[in-house]
């Protein structure tokens, strides 16, 4: 009888010459692994193979690494695997691949791993031969920095970090793994090799590797200015090599200079920080006199426009709305947390009212950090009586703006793209008008949302229950632990000359 389901989707699709190689092979080693059904191969590397399985209990696909069998009866490999796998157990981040189990079987051991379906770095970097987009290649950076920042911050160094060890899943994230050669911090990195040998890929590791010495974070830093200088030239620092401003024009200067101090051989000359790397990287360039030149061309013009329409905006003084948060009163929904004016939300739906009234034109702003999850952060606020959201990376697809108007959320398509970065501090400032609300991120305005003689409300997801306590400014984050940090408001007015 004929089996009419659909094939697997990792095998439909396959092309023909990886069907023939597979087929050429010399034939895989009999995997055996409790409670998993082994159905493929995904890849084989110096110390086994991983294959796709099915967790039976769960009926979930999984990952599987295998020690290889040659490499099973020596005490030194069977260690080696069973601390990745404790060392990923205990690592629970978006940006790091997650551990599920680790057997030993009667012919090795096995970590059984979640499953990542995409290719690795190294598969995206072959298909950009001369280097991706600076914006991609940013993006890509920051993503596996937090992954490394959450591992040093529990005294992780990875130690063996190159585009072969961060997979791409299906929506683009970027996920490490591979903490084989993971260490805590300050330990010899001799440890786990073999005698009078150096640990980890050669074109990824820093200088001081080879000699052996104390390791600590600068040696992830190092890996991940190799990485940096790939992804966007397309090629290998090796030996000397030019900045990478040089092999491509378009690359910001500050970006080009923050690869290279990650790259020097000494590491007191490296960044201290995975932390200090990626804001040197993002930092923006200063331009003084482009900036004082637009500053007083700026006066000049609104003197003039002054001098013709009369009344001009002015505003009040900046006010805390957080200091004064009382958690036991104030939260709405959600745990929360407030160190001196510093608002912390927890992981479920969650929302904290901070003033009870406002002018009728004011301004905010504010600092936020999602921390983890992948759903929005809000502010909430009141505009001609009713109340509204302004929300970065609503829904799960880098949506943002105001929400809702005329009945309509983000997904409605009037807003704005802008997908949060696990880890990455934000500066939003919101200008509330009775006519329209005003979004600038990070100092870049982003768009004027038209109000006048249209309803606003909050979209039902916030799920505020059908007596929402009144409030004219809180704060939101929808299953994403979130910092808000430096919450002010400011009363703007018009008044005649």
């Amino acid at each position: 009888m004929s089996d009419s389901r659909t094939p697997r989707r990792r095998l439909s699709g396959l092309k023909p010459e990886a069907l023939m190689a597979q087929g050429l092979a010399e034939p895989e080693q009999v995997v055996e692994v409790a409670g998993i059904e082994i159905e493929t191969p995904l890849g084989r590397g110096g110390m086994g193979a991983v294959y796709l399985g099915r967790q039976l209990s769960l009926d979930r696909e999984v990952a599987v690494k295998v020690l290889a069998s040659e490499l099973a009866d020596d005490p030194q490999f069977l260690e080696r695997l069973e601390r990745e796998a404790r060392v990923m157990a205990r690592l629970r981040h978006p940006n790091i691949v997650a551990v599920h189990d680790f057997q030993r079987t009667e012919d090795g051991a096995a970590i059984v791993m979640e499953f990542v379906e995409g290719g690795s770095l190294r598969e995206k970097l072959q298909q950009h031969p001369n280097g991706l987009p600076v914006a991609d290649a940013l993006h890509i950076l920051r993503q596996i920095a937090a992954g490394l920042e959450a591992a040093h911050a529990t005294g992780v160094i990875h130690r063996d970090m190159k585009p072969e060890n961060v997979l791409i899943d299906a929506d683009g994230t970027a996920r490490v793994t591979d903490f084989g050669l993971a260490l805590p911090l300050h330990e010899a990195s001799t440890r786990l090799t073999l005698s009078g040998t150096a640990v980890g890929t050669v074109d990824y590791m820093a200088p001081e590797q080879f000699r052996g010495v104390e390791a600590d974070a600068r040696l992830d830093v190092f890996a991940l200015g190799v990485m940096a200088y790939e992804l966007l030239t397309g090629k290998t620092p090796r030996g000397s090599f030019y900045a990478p401003h040089r092999l491509r024009g378009d690359t910001p200067a500050q970006v080009s200079a923050a690869v290279m101090k990650a790259l020097r051989p000494e590491p007191a000359e490296r960044f201290a920080s995975i932390a200090e790397f990626m804001k040197a990287l993002h930092e923006r360039p200063r331009r003084v006199w482009p900036w004082l030149v637009g500053a007083l061309m700026l006066v000049g013009v609104l003197a003039v426009m002054n001098w013709k329409a009369g009344p001009a905006e002015v505003t009040g003084e900046w006010r805390d709305a957080a200091a004064g948060t009382r958690i036991w009163e104030d939260v709405i929904r959600g745990d929360w947390r407030n160190d001196n004016g510093v608002l912390t939300s927890g992981a479920e739906i969650c929302l904290v009212k901070l003033e009870d009234d406002l002018p009728e034109a004011y301004d905010v702003r504010l600092r936020v950090t999602r921390l983890s999850g992948q759903y929005s952060t809000a502010l909430f606020f009141r505009s001609g009586g009713r109340m509204a959201s302004v929300e970065l990376d609503a829904w799960k697809e880098g949506l943002a703006g105001v929400q809702m108007i005329n009945e309509q959320d983000l997904t409605a398509g009037y807003g704005f793209r802008f997908p949060l970065v696990n880890g990455e501090p934000h500066d939003l400032l919101i200008e509330v008008r009775p006519d329209e609300v005003r979004v600038t991120v990070d100092g870049q305005f982003k768009k004027a949302f038209i109000t006048k003689d249209l309803s606003m409300a909050i979209t039902p997801a916030w799920e505020m229950g059908p007596n929402p306590r009144p409030m004219a400014l809180g704060l939101g984050s929808y299953q994403s632990p979130t910092r808000f940090e430096k919450v002010e408001w400011r009363p703007a007015a018009s008044t005649a000359p």
